[in-house]
């Protein structure tokens, strides 16, 4: 052996001494040895159909076909895929029922805001005898024109337009003395079967339809911020709520008998009960219209009534039972992460109201319209929330303020046709309702109420103790021990998206996490290795992959 060797190097080196030299080997350039590496990587991918288009030997027909075949089939893939990611980008949420009930005393009682449909005593300011002599054609001196002017502020809109733009506070203050009292409304209270003086239980609140009385709101404090400007004798009861909110609930140690007040169960022994009194001597059929009798909203605590949105009439001499039942609504918190738009709601943190201490639906389309109001006309109405430097608006900015509030519906009514995409904030007021919301439906159903009849009975003369008077009853309750509350939670999420991403793509190509990690080793690592261990010429042609010793067959004969 050691012989052969060195007569072969003795056989080389007098070929070198003669001139004789060997013939160099030809090699393929780059682009066979792109191809080579293709090959091999075919036959190693998991990737369906690959290996076919590599095989050396395959026809071009067989390799064209499964050409053919994967574009088809990663077609499909990329068309569902899309699909999918639509779903999981316009349909984020999936609004279901809870797993279990909740008992009604975990949600307080809701807010009752009661107003009378008279706006001003004909005791105490006759706005029909001054709208009858307005029209027909008599002088009123300064001072009547100023208080039917004012006056008309609580009635129809359309009665009066022609006074003065802008007014002050004390517009509010003469509102709000013409307006049935307090004792001209409520007769007797009763909550939960205790019988307490209706003073313990109401306070007065300034809405559109003038000056109202509220029960179970939480005081002004609690709801507006330090910068509106408010009279302190509305809304202030000084009862706080002791750590209750809409969206965490009462506290685990909270009393029963804490505010915002809650029922201890279902049915009319565990309700509210009032009487009200209308005077006849006040009746107005100008202001307001034929209607009298009284309006009453069942609202969250925690927000302002919109007594011109949602109400129900309690009638002269009839008694009406209220029978209700809580819509709750929550929000996971794994919708957090999601944009409001894609989940269309706002948690509390991520909607600051510069007039309101807390986020409701409603508080945002109050303070927007008082905002709009307040751009359009120079001024605000007179119940809507404001700083103390803000112009109040008179019977001369009626008409703007109308226009303000139909411009603002045609806002929303943009918005919601908007098909911009959800990450963008919409046209309008973009008050979405809140990721924990609680609204009161209620079923109602009416009697004759024959009080006169009763109070014969017992021998007593109630026209001598409320002479001219109507009387009205109300009850109210919740409706069953427990409800079902809603929960938005997560419909599609990431993984979701990704699993079924994945599952396409198994089922089509079957493509995995893995085969881009493949696809990752083969364009570096390997390369980077290969052209390290045999050197900067790996591409140049002057080394065909396959005759490396790792990549060739041990049957060949080289």
């Amino acid at each position: 052996m050691e012989k052969d060797v060195e007569g072969a190097k003795q056989t080389k080196e007098s070929e070198c001494q003669n001139g004789v030299k060997k013939p160099k080997r030809k090699f393929p350039g780059f682009r066979k040895n792109l191809l080579d590496y293709f090959q091999e990587f075919t036959g190693n991918t998991g990737i369906h159909g690959f290996k076919y288009m590599g095989e050396q030997e395959r026809t071009s027909c067989e390799k064209f076909s499964w050409v053919i075949l994967f574009c088809v089939s990663l077609y499909i893939c990329i068309n569902l895929i899309i699909q999918t990611y639509l779903k999981w980008d316009m349909s984020p949420v999936l609004v279901s029922f809870a797993k279990s009930p909740t008992p009604v005393w975990q949600v307080p009682f809701p807010a009752v805001t009661i107003c009378s449909e008279t706006k001003t005593r004909q005791t105490v300011y006759n706005f029909t005898g001054a709208y009858d002599r307005l029209t027909h054609g008599e002088n009123l001196t300064d001072d009547e024109m100023k208080r039917f002017s004012d006056s008309s502020l609580i009635c129809d809109n359309h009665l009066y337009n022609d006074g003065k733009k802008y007014t002050d506070s004390d517009t509010i203050d003469y509102l709000m003395s013409v307006a049935p009292q307090f004792s001209d409304i409520f007769a007797s209270c009763k909550w939960t079967l205790l019988n307490e003086s209706c003073e313990n239980f109401f306070v007065p609140l300034l809405t559109e339809e003038g000056l109202c009385f509220t029960f179970n709101m939480l005081n002004r404090d609690e709801v507006f911020r330090d910068r509106v400007y408010l009279n302190d004798k509305y809304m202030s009861h000084g009862s706080h709520s002791k750590g209750w909110s809409l969206e965490d609930g009462y506290p685990k140690d909270a009393a029963k008998d804490t505010f915002p007040r809650r029922a201890m169960g279902a049915g009319s022994y565990a309700g509210f009960f009032l009487v009200l009194k209308a005077n006849i001597l006040d009746f107005d059929y100008i202001c307001k219209g034929p209607v009298q009798g009284f309006k009453v909203l069942l609202h969250n605590p925690s927000e302002l009534p919109r007594m011109s949105r949602q109400y129900f009439r309690v009638p002269l001499n009839q008694e009406v039972v209220v029978s209700v039942k809580p819509d709750m609504m929550t929000t996971s918190s794994g919708l957090r992460g999601y944009n409001p738009h894609r989940r269309q709601c706002y948690f509390p943190t991520e909607r600051y109201l510069s007039f309101f201490q807390s986020y409701t639906q409603q508080n945002c389309q109050i303070e927007c319209l008082a905002n709009i109001t307040l751009e359009r006309c120079g001024c605000v109405a007179y119940h809507m929330p404001h700083e103390n430097e803000t112009k109040i608006c008179n019977s001369g900015s009626q008409v703007c303020m109308f226009e303000a509030q139909n411009e603002l519906l045609a806002m929303d009514v943009d918005a919601g046709l908007q098909t911009a995409a959800s990450t963008e904030v919409p046209l309008g007021c973009d008050c979405l309702p809140a990721c924990t919301s609680l609204t009161y439906n209620a079923e109602y159903s009416q009697a004759t109420y024959e009080y006169e009849k009763m109070f014969e009975a017992y021998r007593v003369n109630i026209t001598a103790e409320w002479p001219n008077t109507h009387l009205s009853r109300v009850t109210l309750f919740f409706k069953e021990q427990q409800f079902i509350t809603s929960e938005r939670n997560e419909l599609y999420g990431q993984t979701d998206f990704l699993a079924n991403c994945g599952g396409i793509l198994g089922l089509f190509t079957g493509f995995s996490f893995l085969s881009i990690i493949e696809i990752l080793y083969f364009l570096t690592l390997r390369l980077m290795c290969n052209i390290k261990h045999y050197g900067r010429h790996y591409w140049s042609g002057s080394v065909r992959l396959l005759d490396h010793p790792q990549y060739r067959n041990p049957k060949s004969k080289d």
